[in-house]
């Protein structure tokens, strides 16, 4: 079973390589691929794919990604030490 942050990290790469022009069909595929199986072998196919990426292109796509992961608050909130499992305040 993947960790939460993972899960979302893909998930937040997926939509990050949907909204940036220049990432190819193939990329694209290997990490919707990778969101839907969660198959460790998709997952490392894509991160080999990102890899791949143009510098400048591949930095884009990890900095939307850190941008989503750093403003999640539901994640922020279900890693916090003694936070209630459910009733969020938020």
């Amino acid at each position: 079973m993947l960790d939460p942050a993972d899960t979302r990290f893909f998930q937040f790469l997926k939509e990050a390589c949907d909204a940036e022009g220049g990432v190819d069909q193939s990329c694209r595929d290997a990490v919707d691929r990778a969101v839907a199986t969660g198959d460790p072998v998709d997952l490392r196919t894509a991160r080999d794919a990102i890899d791949r990426l143009d510098v400048s292109l591949k930095d884009s796509v990890l900095q939307q990604v850190h941008q989503r992961m750093a403003t999640d608050l539901s994640a922020i909130w279900d890693v916090l030490p003694g936070a209630p499992d459910k009733q969020r305040p938020n």
